[in-house]
């Protein structure tokens, strides 16, 4: 991965102007919305992920909390384009009319995230309190289709990013991005914002409730061994991590070698995300009603992405993800809205 401004005290400090210089002269995302399209009609969606590498993966989590902080209802789909292959339809048969509406009714979705990476890869680098992390050039485009009509809802265009000698630093998802969304989303009448306190951020660290399905006091849970790189540890260490930050949110947690071992027994890949029907699967043998993914990479200054899935339907009880890799800044949002 790509290093950028090591440079100690002056020099690190004036890099960071400079960076931000940079990007203070460009010009945002460019959101255009389809004045064709009914805002309303299209709530239920999933994210696919915008290439497989975990850094990617990472950022289309960011996007999955983005949705669900604009009122989104997001679906996990898992493998979606080989659960479409057997089914001898891809996601590219989005752009076809004839085969959109059944790729919706085969998903259980009304429209589908598509993104296209940045060729940036993401790097280290400074907050001006001197603290490293990980940012992350974001999408060259991000755009919403409508499956029952292959009809793009909205776009969102980041050209401007790949003419910056020095990318931002920060999250491929910033708060810029969520007010110009709110905004765009409001000029097109969207009736679906969630209330205040569903959409909670310090620091590093964001999480987004979904307001129509808040998790149960008590939940009983599982967490699945993370998506990591290679070289950055454990996905194991990770669920541990998660499952100590549930409990003390007061989830009833199940112990991961407990997990792991119906995960073996059922044939059920203990890497990646699995399919909706495993997840189901899991959930019934196991005694759960939810189960948390996440995907980590970077080593000692990482970035992560967290989601709680609903084992029944799929959908996500809210998504979060942060550059603190003690997720210290997180124990204090993750609690369930009004409880």
């Amino acid at each position: 991965m790509p290093l950028l401004l090591r440079a100690p005290g002056v020099l690190r400090a004036a890099a960071l102007l400079a960076a931000a210089a940079a990007f203070g002269a460009c010009a945002g995302p460019q959101i255009t919305r389809n004045p064709n399209s009914e805002l309303n009609s299209v709530r239920k969606v999933s994210v696919l992920p915008f290439a497989e590498t975990p850094a990617q993966k990472r950022i289309a989590g960011e996007w999955e909390t983005l949705l669900l902080s604009l009122g989104y209802r997001v679906m996990e789909r898992g493998s979606m384009e080989k659960i479409l292959g057997e089914q001898g339809l891809s996601v590219s048969g989005l752009v076809n009319p004839v085969q959109a509406p059944r790729i919706g009714a085969l998903l259980g979705v009304d429209g589908i995230v598509f993104g296209k990476p940045n060729p940036k890869d993401p790097y280290h680098s400074y907050t001006m309190a001197g603290a490293p992390r990980i940012s992350e050039p974001p999408p060259v485009s991000v755009k919403l289709v409508e499956t029952g009509t292959a009809r793009v809802v909205w776009n969102i265009a980041n050209e401007a990013e790949n003419k910056l000698q020095v990318s931002r630093v920060g999250r491929a998802v910033d708060g810029a991005l969520r007010k110009a969304m709110q905004k765009t989303l409001g000029e097109g009448a969207w009736s679906n914002t969630p209330p205040a306190g569903f959409y909670r951020e310090s620091g590093a660290s964001v999480i987004a409730f979904n307001p129509g399905l808040l998790p149960p006091p008590a939940m009983r849970v599982g967490v699945y061994p993370f998506l990591v790189a290679a070289r950055d540890g454990d996905g194991g260490v990770w669920a541990d991590k998660f499952a100590g930050l549930l409990l003390g949110a007061g989830y009833d947690v199940v112990d991961r070698q407990n997990l792991e071992k119906v995960l073996q027994e059922q044939n059920i890949s203990l890497k990646g995300i699995v399919r909706l029907e495993d997840i189901i699967k899991l959930g019934k043998i196991a005694g759960l009603r939810g189960i948390v993914f996440g995907t980590v990479y970077g080593g000692e200054v990482c970035a992560y992405q967290a989601k709680l899935v609903d084992v029944e339907t799929g959908e996500l009880y809210w998504s979060a993800y942060g550059e603190d890799c003690q997720l210290d800044q997180l124990a204090g949002l993750i609690k369930t809205p009004g409880n």
